[in-house]
């Protein structure tokens, strides 16, 4: 919490700094993940079971800077990543892993005039591993455990998606849908030649001034 805090007062630092004649502001998103985890090559992980997506919360401050049809836009969230397994209708695996993830992604709008903006977007993520947790759910109640020991502390990835921007009196209302593709293992016990890393894709609306 305190590393996030010194982070957040450094973007709204700089941007105090941005020259006035420049499009620039602050603000703040929220929304979900539907994530899961990737292992390759499958068939070096015969008894891994078909997990599924997993829901978690996002959300944190944007920095964005409109340089015209381009702008660049750093962002600090909060993530919850991991995967769900259901064994059957009463039984559930969970494994949940919380982040701060740093992104810098540059947006190109494809129609740069009007209140209402399309945008596409992409650039690198790097995440930071809060926590770790597994969660066995049974009819008996359920069993919770630390398993920050099985997750590397970092994580780099690509993200890119699309949204919309909705340029209003004074403030801007964005919308929009992205891909986190894993670039890096996220696991301690991968032998060599194999990769296990974070994917989903993400939700987020926000409002920046």
């Amino acid at each position: 919490m305190k590393k996030l805090m010194i982070v957040s007062l450094a973007v709204l630092f700089v941007a105090a700094l941005v020259p006035q004649n420049l499009a620039a502001g602050v603000g703040i998103k929220g929304g979900f993940n539907f994530s899961n985890i990737s292992f390759k090559p499958a068939e070096q992980f015969p008894e891994m079971p078909d997990f599924q997506d997993m829901r978690g919360l996002t959300g944190g401050l944007f920095f964005s800077l409109n340089l015209g049809f381009i702008g660049i836009q750093p962002e600090i969230l909060y993530s919850r990543r991991g995967m769900m397994y259901e064994l059957d209708t009463e039984n559930k695996l969970e494994y949940m892993a919380d982040y701060i993830e740093g992104l810098v992604l540059v947006k190109l709008s494809i129609l740069p005039v009007g209140p209402i903006r399309p945008v596409i977007f992409g650039g690198p993520s790097y995440g930071y591993l809060l926590k770790a947790t597994g969660r066995m759910t049974t009819p008996e109640g359920t069993e919770v455990a630390d398993v920050a020991d099985m997750f590397e502390k970092t994580e780099w990835a690509a993200v890119f998606g699309a949204g919309l921007d909705f340029k209003l009196a004074g403030i801007l209302l964005t919308v929009d849908g992205r891909y986190h593709m894993g670039l890096t293992n996220i696991s301690t016990e991968v032998e060599v030649g194999q990769t296990v890393k974070n994917k989903g894709f993400s939700v987020l609306v926000g409002i920046g001034f």
